[in-house]
This record gives C-alpha cells, structure tokens and sequence, in this order.
C-alpha cells in the first residue's frame, strides 16, 4: 500500500493530467498574480486557461483567471509540454521541502520548473538572510532537480 506522501503527489499528478489542456496559451507556461490586500506575487505553472498550479504552499491545481505570463523569459523557457512533465517530477523532488516566504518559495519552484533557476526577485533584496545567491536562487534546488532527472528523465535537463 502507498504511503499518504505518494498517494498525495499521485492526485496531484492526476489532477495536472486531467486539467492540462496543450490547446491553452497558458499551458506549461510560467505565471503570477497578486491577491486583494497580498504585497506579494504568487507564482505558478499553467494548465489550461482556467487553471494553474500551485507552486506555493498548496502545491495543487486551482481556478484563475487573471494571472499573468511572466515577461522576459521566453529566451530560457523550456517547451509547454517539457514544462509540464518537469512539474511532474518537480513534485516528487520537492513535496516535502520546507516552504518558506523568503527562502524556499512558489516563485523559486515555478522559475525552476519553467526555466531552470530556482531564483526568487521577490527574496533578492534579503538574500543574505535566506541562504541564497545574491541573484534570489536557492542553492541547492537546481542540482537536486538535475540530478533527479538525470535518473528518471534526462531529456528534461539542460
């Protein structure tokens, strides 16, 4: 019998599968979006041009219209599809890392994903205090998520 953690990334594997639509210009692409009285963006990876998921805290698919594509990163952007299957594996990498607002967050996961740096704008300023590179990138993430691949699917790598 699976564990709780394994049944969990399965559904969230399902969900991905069953609400992913390639037909949507927000399929696999990288997004934002700021909520009522909220100082800071959210991030996440699109699946259909009335879902996202959720890099954050939630790690799950949600319902969201007026999220934006993350400008100036279509030269480091991996391919919708080569996105999505990232993501997938991406849960089974960082499901149980430690969400934190600075250090370890949605813009870190979705930008790794997306485009292969763990990096966070929103975390730059205090990089000092979280661990980070002056840039806002985590400094283990991108290495574990390249070694994993390496694994299970090398294409997915740079």
């Amino acid at each position: 019998m699976p564990s709780s953690f394994e049944h969990l990334i399965e559904q969230r594997l399902g969900e991905i599968d069953r609400l992913a639509d390639p037909s949507s210009s927000r399929y696999g692409r990288l997004l934002n979006w700021q909520n009522p009285f909220d100082p800071f963006w959210h991030y996440g990876i699109g699946l259909s041009h009335t879902h996202i998921f959720d890099t954050g805290r939630g790690l799950c698919s949600f319902e969201r219209h007026d999220a934006k594509f993350v400008i100036g990163i279509d030269h480091i952007a991996f391919e919708p599809n080569q996105t999505i299957e990232r993501l997938k594996y991406a849960l089974k990498v960082f499901w149980n890392w430690e969400y934190t607002i600075p250090g370890w967050n949605c813009e870190h996961l979705a930008r790794l994903v997306a485009t292969d740096e763990p990096r966070c704008y929103q975390s730059q300023p205090v990089w000092f205090l979280c661990n980070l590179t002056p840039n806002g990138d985590h400094k283990t993430a991108r290495q574990a998520f390249r070694n994993y691949l390496a694994l299970v699917a090398p294409s997915l790598n740079r």
